[in-house]
């Protein structure tokens, strides 16, 4: 595990490179084996990375020097180019020295700091997987066995610990399952007591005589990792709304509220240029504000693990043309609107629609470039998601669906029926569902083809769930098949079983959906409505400032020079803007543009995890409002601050 890490890679490298530059190497790793603590080696082996602490220490170092280099020879480059202040050389120096102790620290802790990333991101997997363990405990009493199906069929990061498992236990590195299993509760315990006592209760359902017990035991478990995990969420949801109020005051009210005094600096010597602005608005604040919404994501287990939809799938066979023509169509809708202001302009601005000074006319000629250039973004994501999302969304009904079904599927078949008849009559009974369509494939495979259930289901060419990618229910139909072989009543039992398993995990979902929502919704309306509104209401705020001092400048130039009784020397030129308010508008724009982007991956990486499909749909969704809101805002600011001047 971790072979394909870019720290493993370095760190081997560099080793291989450039370990003989230390004078002596054995002395030099027998101190880095000394000198690090057992949270470091319990670190490394949790993350599976193939090193020796020596290799971590050796590029943690090399590394250091070489950013120290490269800083201190672009020092040494702008020094000979270009004459600094002092105040510039003093900030010069400090980022050469205070970079390089960030990287030592980075790459030095970094073993520790990827394996707390995968403990946070695997606690969200502990229910699913224990699902499997349970599910398959109930069907085949033996860990070996469940343990190996959970690792073998689940895509969650938990399950490739559960492969290293297994793969300790083919290398004798433990005596047996039993040693092996309480060796990955004691290495978990330390971050989940939960999934401790889970598997600890596993472990002892085998010694359980009565069959009765033993299914107590089992669900015992699993009922402690799901109240585990959504315990876990409602805290997670309990301490984001510090930190996403944080983000939604200082990373988005504050800069918007500087939008209306930019203009005023001019006054007291601050001279701004766009240069400055777009810096500012469309680099550095959207840049903050993204790295501390990841910082935030960080701490959040990853309870919804999204759906991966392969371009495999018959109805995306054309996908690569869908997205030629959404990238063409989005270039003709930017190209119509981008120029509109300027072909205004051009024409002679008919009824003044365009304004060429602050407060004049109805819109600036940079603001269809705003709401062009996020309609062609829009459109193109748009376009080159909703295929995907349409088979997402058609797998989760599937999922909605699946629980219901297969109580009808497990009563049938407690009652005697054939595998294809249980199949066609819970066809029927969920007619009109995605799932009951499903359902009567299964029927037609086995009835018209004579094939084997699991080849009914899974084959890769005729199958009926060849192409349904869900885990869940892949997962859940490879132990109905592995149950079929029994008696119809314990077979039956065995699929209802399953069914009560997938209502537990389901309402447990919506229960952690729900203790978000505050957050999410928050976030959402953020995006859409009120960062934009404060947008074009400061903005137009903006141009009632530069109207005043334009005005001001004007009286000001009328002032005789030989005037002497003046306190300070006071010049038109104090109070002319140097950014243009068309070119203001642009520079904000964008950075609403850019803040609604960031507010949007936040949001619904809080709600469902980071899908990517789902994620460019939002942003399909959420642009054009936030513009479009940006827009009417900013033209009736200007309408009725117009008044004001």
């Amino acid at each position: 595990m971790g072979e394909s890490n870019w720290y493993v890679k370095a760190c081997k490298g560099t080793a291989r490179k450039w370990g003989d530059a230390v004078p002596d190497p054995d002395t030099f790793s027998r101190k880095c084996e000394q000198s690090v603590s057992r949270e470091y080696r319990d670190a490394l082996r949790f993350t599976g990375f193939d090193l020796e602490a020596f290799e971590t220490v050796f590029f943690s170092y090399f590394g250091t020097l070489a950013v120290f280099l490269i800083l201190f020879g672009l020092d040494l480059f702008l020094l000979l180019t270009k004459s600094f202040d002092s105040r510039t050389l003093s900030l010069m120096g400090l980022v050469t020295v205070f970079v390089p102790f960030c990287v030592l620290y980075y790459l030095s802790e970094y073993v520790k700091i990827h394996a707390k990333l995968m403990k946070i991101a695997s606690l969200g997997d502990i229910p699913e997987v224990l699902s499997y363990i349970v599910m398959s405990m109930k069907l085949v009493p033996n860990v070996e066995h469940a343990v190996l199906f959970a690792a073998r069929n689940s895509e969650r990061p938990l399950a490739k610990d559960l492969k290293k498992l297994i793969w300790d236990l083919n290398l004798r590195t433990y005596s047996g399952m039993d040693e092996a299993l309480l060796s990955f509760a004691d290495l978990w315990g330390r971050n989940s007591e939960y999934f401790k006592r889970s598997l600890h209760l596993i472990k002892s359902s085998t010694a359980e005589p009565d069959e009765a017990q033993r299914v107590i035991t089992l669900n015992r478990a699993l009922d402690i990792s799901l109240e585990g995990t959504e315990s876990l969420m409602e805290a997670f949801a309990a301490k984001l709304k510090t930190p996403s109020y944080v983000l939604y005051s200082i990373f988005i009210l504050v800069p918007l509220a500087l939008v209306a005094l930019l203009p005023a600096v001019t006054v007291v010597g601050v001279r701004l240029e766009l240069t400055d602005l777009v810096i500012l608005y469309d680099v550095i604040f959207p840049a903050l504000a993204a790295v501390y919404s990841e910082f935030i994501l960080m701490q959040r287990p990853l309870a919804f693990i999204p759906l991966r939809i392969p371009d495999s799938h018959p109805e995306l066979s054309d996908i690569r043309q869908k997205k030629q023509i959404a990238l063409v169509l989005a270039i003709l809708a930017s190209g119509l609107i981008i120029p509109s202001g300027y072909f205004l302009l051009k024409a002679g601005n008919p009824g003044g629609f365009v304004s060429t000074t602050p407060l004049e006319g109805l819109l600036p000629p940079t603001l269809p470039l705003v709401v062009g250039g996020t309609v062609g973004i829009s459109v193109y994501l748009y376009l080159s998601s909703a295929p995907y999302k349409k088979i997402r969304d058609r797998i989760k009904d599937m999922e909605r669906e699946f629980s219901d079904s297969l109580f009808v599927l497990g009563r049938r078949i407690s009652e005697g029926k054939a595998p294809e008849e249980a199949f066609a009559h819970t066809a029927r009974a969920m007619e009109g569902s995605r799932i009951g369509d499903a359902f009567e494939q299964i029927a037609v495979n086995l009835l018209s083809m004579r094939t084997t259930l699991k080849a009914a289901i899974f084959d890769e060419e005729f199958g009926a769930f060849r192409h349904v990618y869900s885990e869940r229910i892949k997962n859940t139909m490879l132990l109905f098949t592995e149950s079929a072989h029994k008696n119809h009543e314990a077979a039956g039992a065995a699929v209802i079983k399953l069914a009560d398993h997938l209502k537990e995990l389901a309402g447990v979902e919506e229960r952690i959906r729900r203790s978000l929502y505050d957050v999410t919704s928050t976030m959402r309306s953020t995006a859409a409505i009120f960062a934009p509104l404060i947008a074009g209401i400061t903005l137009a705020l903006s141009e009632v400032i530069t109207k005043i001092l334009n005005q001001v400048a004007t009286r000001v130039s009328r002032v005789p020079a030989d005037l002497s009784t003046l306190p300070v020397k006071v010049s038109p030129d104090t109070f002319v803007q140097s950014i243009p308010p068309d070119q203001f508008l642009l520079a904000i724009g964008i950075y609403v543009a850019l803040i609604t982007a960031v507010l949007t991956r936040f949001a619904g990486a809080v709600e469902y995890g980071g899908d990517h499909t789902q994620l460019k749909y939002d942003l399909a969704c959420m642009l054009p409002l936030s513009i479009l809101v940006f827009a009417v805002s900013t033209v009736a600011s200007r309408v009725i601050f117009r008044g004001l001047v």
